[in-house]
């Protein structure tokens, strides 16, 4: 059972590398995303993969979703996941 742990937090912290790595292509922070992907993981990547690319001082080109839009959207993606996940778990104890 510990071995599985293990495997997963492995998994988790190479995820974190990778989207840091992903970040830093994209003109973002690799320092930032790597620590924002330590605790939200796959949605990170998703997010750095969405995302269009900055030009060379980080800002996102024009016309596209600034760094405000984005997170009131992950935030309303996160909080959406934890009321269906807190509703699936009253529903399956009923």
């Amino acid at each position: 059972m510990e071995d599985q742990y293990v495997a997963f937090s492995a998994a988790w912290f190479t995820l974190s590398l990778i989207n840091a790595g992903l970040a830093q292509s994209k003109q973002r922070s690799g320092l930032n995303w790597w620590f924002a992907s330590l605790f939200i993981g796959p949605l990170a990547t998703l997010l750095i993969v969405a995302s269009p690319p900055g030009d060379e001082a980080g800002r996102p080109a024009p016309g596209t979703m600034g760094r405000k839009q984005a997170v009131v959207i992950g935030l309303g993606i996160i909080l959406m996941l934890l009321v269906i996940l807190a509703s699936a778990n009253v529903l399956g104890r009923g």
